[in-house]
């Protein structure tokens, strides 16, 4: 017994100094971690708006549209731009925003951008300044407004034949800053009005084109932040042209319906110019086009065509919103780019440019990680926020070690505990085997008064006799 007693401590000493060591270095792996609770060494770090910028800004282009037309008056003379005797059609023009859905030249856009009454309606406001001067004294002409609106009862608009209405031409255009890179006519496919949703598909003859993904409605909810991206065409005339778009920042305010017909509200401003770009959530996937703002609304407060519209124009025409493969690794380039690791963003981008080489605003991205790797350096895969996993997965590993070695260990324990002790020397082992094993399996009882007691006891706790150790294991209840 004392031999298996004098191996039972030992162990339980063990399983302790070991349980110690493996905390001591789990602790010391997390107070020594460098990196963890500092920033990656001052490298500057984007926010979530900016990261979804980039990530939508190359499937964004500005259109431009052109309609043209005669208005020809109930008593069938035709108004002309400058004045009577001539035959010169009135021309309107407005810009909008666009983006690629898909990069084989598919093209959306707001519905009311490519209509032809909205050109119908520039024209013919065009047009009451035309006919006050023709028609002083009648009495429509008493001002602009009047004109406007006798025009819009009164007038047809009239494009290069009788039978047909004004006649619209589109153009998109691509680049960077001023720098257009891209200049393409574009068709219409298919559009909505803004009275039935307010969506558009364009083509282009076009390949490799920078894209976008679309988001479905189970992907919005109520406090959705979103960045609404266009052209507006208040900053354009203070800053002059630019390709590079602007992104409004708000949230989704509501998910309602006019009539039938679905829309989000939301607070970011939108203005002027802007219509047909996109709305996007942070993750870079558009929620929806782009639509209106009520009339003498003070408040951002405008109202957004859902991507689901579009989409389901785009499942008509039998066409995929899809990314490109140059769109996979501009936006692989994007990941290394915002984690500071400006190698492998480079090499990205260079794919990207591979593919795509008019690939929007890539150049300066390119130059910016260039110029960010020669002033910091790459960040190294075990640092911030990577090395805190790193370092947790460490500990994790340290703490399972430690669990296997104390279970182990208390395994070790247990065999101990129920092995029979060895035979004393010089005596008839089988005999001395049978009695350990009884002696840890039966009870103990004094062979002088009966009375039971622990086996390592050397005194009876009863009567106080000394115990036989060879005679207690029998005791005198046993006795014949």
């Amino acid at each position: 017994m004392h031999s298996i007693r004098g191996g039972i401590m030992p162990t339980r000493a063990g399983c302790g100094r070991a349980l110690a060591l493996v905390s001591a270095a789990a602790l010391g792996l997390l107070v020594s971690s460098p990196g963890i609770a500092s920033a990656d060494d001052g490298q500057p770090q984007a926010n979530p708006e900016e990261r979804a910028a980039a990530m939508v800004r190359p499937a964004v282009m500005y259109l431009g549209g052109q309609g043209y037309g005669g208005v020809r008056l109930p008593n069938g003379q035709i108004l002309s731009q400058f004045g009577q005797g001539t035959n010169m059609p009135f021309i309107a023009t407005w810009g909008c925003t666009a983006f690629v859905v898909n990069p084989d030249g598919w093209v959306a856009t707001a519905g009311h951008c490519v209509d032809p009454e909205s050109a119908k309606a520039l024209i013919l406001k065009r047009a009451a300044a035309e006919y006050i001067s023709q028609y002083p004294d009648a009495p429509e002409s008493r001002d602009p407004a009047t004109a406007l609106d006798w025009l819009r009862k009164n007038a047809r608009v009239v494009g290069d034949s009788p039978d047909r209405g004004p006649e619209v031409g589109l153009t998109l255009l691509y680049g960077s800053g001023t720098t257009v890179t891209g200049k393409v006519p574009a068709s219409v496919v298919d559009f909505r009005p803004l009275s039935k949703g307010d969506v558009a598909l364009l083509k282009v003859e076009k390949h490799n084109l920078p894209s976008s993904e679309l988001a479905t409605d189970a992907d919005v909810s109520i406090g959705t932040s979103v960045l609404a991206v266009g052209f507006p065409e208040s900053t354009q005339n203070i800053t002059g042209p630019s390709l590079d778009p602007t992104n409004k920042s708000g949230k989704v305010s509501k998910k309602s319906t006019m009539g039938s017909i679905p829309e989000y509200e939301i607070d970011a401003a939108v203005t002027e110019g802007m219509s047909g770009g996109p709305t996007v959530e942070l993750n870079g996937k558009v929620i929806g086009v782009n639509s209106f703002a009520p009339v003498g609304e003070p408040q951002a407060f405008n109202f957004i065509a859902p991507a689901d519209s579009l989409a389901a124009i785009m499942t008509s025409k039998g066409v995929k919103p899809t990314l490109g493969p140059a769109d996979v690794f501009y936006r692989k380039g994007l990941t290394h780019y915002y984690a500071g690791r400006y190698t492998e963003a480079i090499d990205d981008f260079d794919q990207t440019l591979a593919m795509s080489p008019d690939y929007p605003g890539l150049l300066d991205l390119k130059t910016s990680a260039v110029n960010l790797r020669q002033r910091y350096g790459d960040v190294s895969a075990f640092s911030g926020a990577r090395l805190l996993w790193y370092v947790a997965g460490g500990v994790a590993l340290v703490l399972a070690a430690g669990a296997g070695l104390t279970f182990l260990a208390l395994k070790n324990h247990w065999t101990l505990l129920f092995v029979p002790a060895p035979a004393a020397e010089g005596a008839e082992s089988g005999e001395h085997v049978g009695a350990h094993e009884l002696s840890l399996a039966e009870p103990h009882f004094c062979s002088n008064c009966g009375s039971e007691h622990h086996p390592a006891e050397k005194f009876c706790p009863n009567c106080g006799n000394h115990i036989d150790a060879s005679e207690s294991a029998m005791g005198a209840h046993l006795a014949p």
